[in-house]
């Protein structure tokens, strides 16, 4: 094999809790992430040595900046491999959404060098190479819908959320996530989300029910730099959304809808004014493509 094409899905976060900060200045969380069909797609093939990236999105960092270009380096580091990789990648997933696009990308690269040069390795070694990337990683190479917690590095399988049709609404604004946790104040530590929305699926709860009890304790900054947000959160509301939450550090706001007609309906009426996507759940959060589907 010297080339694979990967779909690399998105993320949303259904709850954020901040729960403590290390003495390193990182931010403990409690979150139940959950990949969605929103995807890029990842392309690597091989070549005698070293990276070279390229992307039809203009704005893509091609350098060592690259979370692929890091993911790379930090396999080849590990494995010791002296073969190199050329990395296509098909931008569908906005950049600085709180969507995980870089995480699920750099988690794509570590999939198929794996696999491309037979390494081997187990998805726990991949997710370990992978927090050294970002904290968006372990999530990514695991997917579906599960709990993570400390800075990203415990994750582990979830109950299965509801089906449910969501709806991404990412404005004009793009935000960073260092930036947004550099504003979080000790008054949004402790909340119970995550917590709250475990017992409900546990309990076999309606949609309706799970959704009043979504939130994302980093909305509260996030809102500061971004006001629109709530905006969005009260139209996804008044269009049918049963929740709306905004997704990690943001901007996108996330609606979740039974109806899949009343999703479309929001996305006609409002695709003039921002980024809207109608996505489904994802049980995977990296998916190797035969060639029919490239």
């Amino acid at each position: 094999m010297d080339e694979i094409s990967l779909k690399a899905y998105a993320k949303v976060n259904l709850t954020l809790d901040i729960v403590g900060r290390r003495s390193d200045g990182y931010h403990l969380l409690n979150s139940i992430m959950q990949s969605v069909s929103l995807a890029d797609v990842v392309t690597l093939s091989k070549r005698p040595k070293g990276i070279v990236i390229h992307s039809d999105h203009p704005q893509l960092p091609l350098d060592e900046t690259n979370t692929c270009w890091r993911a790379f380096t930090a396999f080849t580091g590990f494995t010791k491999l002296e073969g190199g990789v050329e990395v296509y990648i098909t931008k569908s997933i906005p950049m600085a959404a709180g969507l995980g696009g870089a995480s699920a990308d750099a988690a794509a690269v570590l999939h198929g060098l794996n696999k491309l040069y037979g390494t081997k390795l187990s998805t726990a070694e991949l997710q370990e190479l992978g927090l050294s990337v970002g904290a968006d990683v372990p999530f990514c190479l695991q997917g579906g819908t599960c709990l993570v917690q400390g800075i990203g590095e415990v994750v582990s399988a979830a109950a299965a959320f509801p089906r449910v049709s969501l709806v991404l609404v990412k404005p004009e604004a793009a935000v960073f996530t260092a930036q947004v946790y550099s504003r979080l104040k000790p008054s949004a530590h402790g909340t119970t989300y995550t917590a709250q929305v475990q017992e409900l699926i546990a309990e076999g709860r309606e949609v309706q029910d799970i959704a009043g009890a979504l939130g994302n304790a980093l909305e509260t900054v996030t809102a500061e730099l971004v006001p629109e947000t709530a905006l969005w959160k009260e139209r996804l509301l008044a269009r049918g959304a049963h929740g709306a939450l905004m997704s990690g550090s943001g901007p996108t706001v996330v609606g979740l809808f039974t109806d899949q007609g009343r999703a479309r309906d929001f996305q006609s009426c409002y695709q003039d004014q921002a980024q809207i996507f109608v996505v489904e759940l994802a049980d995977v959060g990296v998916e190797e493509m035969d060639g029919g589907d490239r």
